[in-house]
């Protein structure tokens, strides 16, 4: 039996006190770190720095131009960047754009689960675990935004009907066009969402064969009035996602790492919602949450919306069979899971029997949940601190206007599993420094060619020769082997002929050894700076054959 309920009329706001309080943990790393190490996030940073003002510098003008022709969709936080770049920089806008990456999906859930069940409950208090998605750990900032907009969206719905159904529906499109003006996929997950409440609350599968088409029919209709704003952006434009031929993906040359990657990549996916930074610390969390579900399962505590674990199976659904790259978008079938994650915490709720002490018993739980992987993110965070340092240290020696070649030292598998914490996303997988280089842009006014400035999915244009070696999807840095060497299919396609074309070479990781053995600097380096994890070259330039 479940414990009874404590008596007195405070007990009734406790939920509202501990959802408050795990909102605030959530956000308690961003006082502390002026750039939070997110794989993407200083990319997006140095653009935002650009299109508030910082492409007008006449140093940088001839390598860079905002050009808003170049994207409609995927563009919602550069559109905020431009209209407040009055009133604050583009760096400042940034921390506040990725602070509100982080809350606002489980804040959308949050209004989506009192949307559908009219309570707040100590269940809610979880919530703001969802924020610490790899998707937002890559520094999605775009796409994390739409996820909460298109929750908060969907919420309206059940909140208005019946009352408003008309005007309702009618706010479908204008909804419908500002997701997909920030980012397609929370359009997709608006869509899905929609048709998840049409299905109604009840459970699917308890329905007969013709109750279920009868359902499923009107979800469909729902859903369909995405497409209004869809085909609204699509008409006229002709710069739409997958515009930009594709970069072509490099394998490298560690053929084990290649078959760890191929074998364990539907895992990963599966995995993304609650991976970070060390795999195993994220399969002991997905197997805690499991087992403290099915406890709370067995107490009989919890009921769920019917037609929101439809859509949460179709989510899941799609992130095992949807395909890892799809028009210009990496990641496509990593961001599914963290969909289906958002809309099972909406859709489960605790049964409105459930005594308060027992509740506020899970509420704790849940708080010290929260309070753990957001400080186990806080303490990545810091682990990376040094490494910042050293790249600003490094580049405090670049003049403006200077062209810089990123590079790293890439380790194998087995080398990089023992790396510092916090350089690498489920311990041997994606490198969070990756991006790192582009800081010279706003902070030394220079130029580095992998700014995201892909045609269809960013406002920024790269301009002369530049643009046709520059890689527009950001890409990964090459070896510091590739300096010594004939360039490679594979290669980023501005290493062949750098000695004519950069003035500085920025080598990030250096205090790992690289795959191909010690670095053996090319007679063009001269060393200006070294910080250990980032190093400063000058190239003696000299012409491209």
């Amino acid at each position: 039996m479940l414990i009874g309920a404590p008596r007195g009329g405070l007990a009734r706001y406790a939920p509202i006190a501990l959802i408050a309080l795990s909102f605030l943990v959530l956000l308690a790393p961003f006082c502390f770190f002026e750039t939070p190490p997110l794989t993407d996030y200083p990319n997006h940073l140095a653009r935002y720095w650009l299109i508030a003002g910082g492409a007008h510098d006449p140093i940088l003008a001839r390598f860079y131009q905002i050009d808003w022709s170049n994207a409609v969709t995927n563009i919602g936080v550069d559109r905020i960047i431009a209209l407040f770049s009055p009133l604050a920089s583009g760096l400042i806008q940034g921390h506040i754009a990725i602070m509100v990456a982080a809350i606002l999906p489980p804040l959308g859930v949050l209004t989506l689960s009192y949307a559908v069940s009219r309570r707040f409950t100590a269940w809610q208090v979880i919530f703001p675990f969802a924020a610490w998605s790899t998707t937002f750990l890559m520094g999605f900032v775009n796409f994390q935004i739409g996820l909460g907009l298109a929750l908060l969206f969907a919420s309206i719905d059940p909140l208005v009907q019946p009352r408003l159904w008309k005007g309702v529906v009618w706010m479908r499109v204008p909804f419908g066009l500002v997701l997909a003006v920030d980012h397609l996929f929370s359009l997709i997950f608006y869509a899905i969402l929609l048709a998840g409440l049409a299905l109604g609350p009840s459970p699917f599968l308890a329905d007969a064969w013709r109750d279920r088409g009868r359902r499923l029919w009107q979800g469909g209709l729902t859903a369909a009035w995405c497409l209004i704003p869809l085909a609204i952006l699509a008409g006229p434009s002709q710069a739409l996602p997958g515009a930009q031929p594709p970069t072509p993906i490099s394998l490298g040359a560690n053929i084990g790492a290649i078959l760890f990657s191929a074998a364990t990549d539907k895992l990963a996916t599966l995995l993304s919602p609650l991976a970070s930074y060390n795999v195993f610390q994220e399969i002991t969390i997905v197997l805690a949450l499991a087992g403290f579900l099915i406890w709370l399962n067995r107490r009989r505590a919890l009921t769920a919306h019917g037609g929101l674990m439809v859509a949460f199976a179709g989510m899941a659904a799609l992130a095992v069979l949807a395909p890892g790259r799809l028009a210009g978008a990496s990641w496509v079938d990593r961001r599914f899971p963290i969909m289906a994650l958002c809309c099972v915490m909406a859709a489960v709720q605790f049964r409105p029997d459930v005594p308060r002490r027992f509740g506020l018993l899970v509420g704790c739980v849940a708080l010290s949940v929260v309070g753990l992987q957001t400080a186990w993110v806080g303490w990545n965070w810091g682990n990376m601190k040094d490494e910042t340092k050293a790249v600003r240290d490094v580049l405090a020696n670049v003049p403006a206007g200077a062209t810089i070649l990123p590079m790293q030292h890439k380790p194998t598998l087995k080398v990089r599993s023992q790396a510092p914490a916090g350089r690498y996303m489920f311990l041997v997988g994606d490198p969070t420094f990756r991006h790192m280089d582009t800081m010279a842009v706003p902070l030394r006014r220079a130029f580095v060619p992998n700014l995201f400035s892909a045609r269809g999915l960013q406002p920024l244009r790269v301009l002369g020769s530049w643009d046709g070696v520059v890689e527009h999807n950001g890409g990964d840095l090459a070896s510091v082997a590739a300096l010594s060497r004939s360039p490679r299919p594979g290669d980023p396609s501005y290493v062949a002929g750098w000695r004519g074309r950069f003035d500085y070479v920025l080598v990030l990781n250096a205090d790992m050894p690289d795959w191909s053995g010690p670095f053996r600097p090319p007679p063009e380096l001269t060393l200006v700076a070294d910080r250990g994890f980032a190093q400063l070259w000058r190239v003696a330039r000299r012409a491209t054959p």
